[in-house]
């Protein structure tokens, strides 16, 4: 046989050999041995012994390192590309309440002090599936599109793409609640509120918390079963803000907040 022939076979038995330990080869070595076969003369295979046993080599070895490839490297990676999709998307998400809220801030459905500065709205009340401040609903509601709200341990929430959703305002007092029954600091609420999105469960793979804030703040921080993941474990009100928290809250792609808020003087 012809020596390139030769040297074809021994390089696909080689690089399919290789691969099993460096999976990301696989791939190239499965293609390689493919093409070493394609390209096998019509002879009688007794001539080609040699040339079909290291084929055989290839072909088993590249096996082994597409199968390897794909369980290590491809699969995580499309689980990964998707789950940022989905990140991505709840973060559109809670830019829409932000977008609310700077509606609620300009028209002010709810102004106790008469500024024609409007105090920030809970989720619910952004979406006028309940009264503002346990009143008369708003007639248009100021986000569509969202699904009626459920209980979890820190007020109700929005189940929407596999996250939570929920709104903490100022409450009178101190600190920041999701609760409707719950007295706001009116004044303090008409500069300040806290979004949050966390993975409901429904979604594997998700393993981040999503906050903003009044000012376009984004942060992240890690989810998992026991914080800040599912109905019985949602972040706090104040888990973004406190002391004993904050930290675990990172710049998500180093967003820079605006420094200006709607309707400022």
């Amino acid at each position: 046989m012809p020596r390139p022939l030769l040297l074809r076979t021994v390089l696909a038995a080689a690089a399919a050999l290789i691969s099993i330990w460096f999976s990301k080869l696989g791939l190239f070595a499965a293609v390689g041995a493919f093409i070493a076969w394609a390209s096998l003369p019509r002879v009688p295979k007794a001539e080609l012994k040699r040339e079909r046993l290291l084929l055989l080599v290839a072909a088993l070895g590249s096996g082994v390192g597409l199968v390897r490839f794909l369980i290590t490297e491809a699969i995580p990676g499309i689980v990964a590309g998707g789950n940022r999709f989905t990140e991505q998307r709840v973060i559109s998400r809670l830019r829409e309440v932000l977008f609310a809220e700077d509606l609620a801030r300009r028209s002010a459905p709810r102004d106790p002090d008469a500024d024609k500065i409007g105090s920030a709205l809970l989720l619910g009340e952004l979406t006028a599936h309940i009264g503002v401040r346990r009143g008369a609903p708003l007639a248009a509601p100021l986000l569509d599109g969202y699904p009626r709200q459920v209980l979890t341990e820190v007020g109700p929430a929005s189940e929407i793409g596999g996250y939570y959703l929920s709104v903490c305002l100022p409450k009178a007092g101190g600190g920041f609640t999701a609760q409707p029954e719950e007295p706001v600091d009116e004044e303090l609420a008409e500069r300040r509120f806290i979004a949050y999105a966390w993975p409901s469960g429904s979604a594997p793979g998700l393993n981040s918390a999503v906050m903003l804030d009044e000012h376009e703040n984004i942060a992240l921080a890690p989810a998992r079963a026991g914080l800040r993941f599912g109905h019985d474990a949602p972040p706090r009100c104040d888990d973004a803000v406190a002391p004993e928290t904050r930290g675990d809250w990172q710049p998500w792609r180093q967003k820079k907040p605006r420094q200006t808020l709607p309707g400022d003087r």
